[in-house]
């Protein structure tokens, strides 16, 4: 088994992190406003993931992304169990993943968020219905909390 390590990016890897990003269509992240996580095995990143601060009682969990050549190692769920530990007090976790990952993000006590404009971050449902219009992705897109 190999060792996998989840640690916080430092600002110097910012830019290397949107490149990522930018590659599979996702937003880019901002330093001052996240919590970035990296994973590794033996000091080469093979995963990341975010904590996106979207007001003082909500945040957003999403941006996890595994590379290929890693994917089906475990390193997903450790991404999302150190960003759950080390960054969420108190605050309502909103998740935007795509449809076939419903039951993965249950595991961590996500549920069907109903649409309601009134509860929903306008930031959150924003994102969701620009996720799911005119196929900016090729699957659907839920909307999750916790």
């Amino acid at each position: 088994m190999k060792k996998i390590t989840i640690r916080k990016a430092i600002p110097e890897e910012l830019e290397w992190v949107n490149e990522k990003y930018k590659a599979i269509g996702f937003t880019s992240s901002n330093y001052n406003t996240e919590y970035i996580a990296l994973a590794e095995i033996k000091n080469t990143k093979c995963g990341l993931g975010r904590v996106v601060v979207i007001d003082a009682q909500n945040v957003e969990l999403g941006g996890i992304y595994v590379f290929d050549e890693f994917q089906g190692l475990g390193i997903a769920q450790k991404i999302i169990h150190h960003l759950l530990e080390n960054t969420i007090q108190n605050k309502k976790i909103w998740c935007l993943p795509f449809k076939n990952l419903e039951h993965f993000y249950k595991k961590f006590g996500f549920f069907d968020e109903k649409i309601d404009h009134s509860k929903i971050p306008n930031k959150i449902y924003e994102k969701y219905a620009w996720c799911n219009q005119n196929q900016n992705y090729k699957e659907e897109v839920l909307l999750l909390s916790k």
